[in-house]
């Protein structure tokens, strides 16, 4: 009986952590809810598997910066799905053209073994803003994790900006 019940718990754990988080935007603010502080690995807000915005509709922009100019952008891998046979990356990219327009990748990174799924790391990454402006413009920020042993192993979410 005893060993049923530790079976059974360690199933539920295994299933929750399949179903729960994975990337967050920290700065600028991501699309959505704001984000519960702390953020905890697993939050629901960091879960979006549908491509190139994790199905969050557009807003108004939430951050404006000097076309051209150097910027840091600031995600939270929140669990980590690291892959040693077929390494993922992460990257930060700018559409001019919406949600499914075509992006121009700012920044890109391989993906690291973390030792433990649950780790939950903040990245500041360096970007260079293309020199055109824009009024609405989509930052993306992705982490394909290549794991093959994962049901949804992308993980997506977007930011709105302008560029004057």
């Amino acid at each position: 009986m005893r060993s049923s019940i530790i079976a059974i718990s360690l199933l539920l754990i295994v299933t929750i952590a399949k179903i729960n988080g994975h990337l967050c935007i920290l700065d600028p603010p991501q699309r959505g809810a704001k984000l519960p502080s702390p953020l905890y690995a697993g939050d629901n807000n960091c879960y979006k598997i549908a491509s190139n915005c994790g199905g969050v509709a557009a807003g108004s922009p939430v951050a404006s910066y000097r076309a051209g100019s150097y910027q840091t952008i600031t995600f939270q891998q929140n669990y980590n799905h690291w892959f040693p046979s077929n390494i993922g990356y992460m990257d930060v990219a700018i559409s001019y053209a919406g949600d499914n327009g075509q992006y121009q990748t700012l920044y890109s990174m391989q993906d690291f073994n973390a030792w433990d799924m649950v780790s939950q790391t903040n990245l500041s990454v360096p970007v260079t803003f293309p020199k055109t402006k824009c009024t609405s413009c989509v930052l993306r920020v992705r982490y394909i994790s290549n794991n093959s042993g994962e049901p949804n192993p992308d993980f997506y979410q977007c930011s709105d900006i302008t560029l004057h």
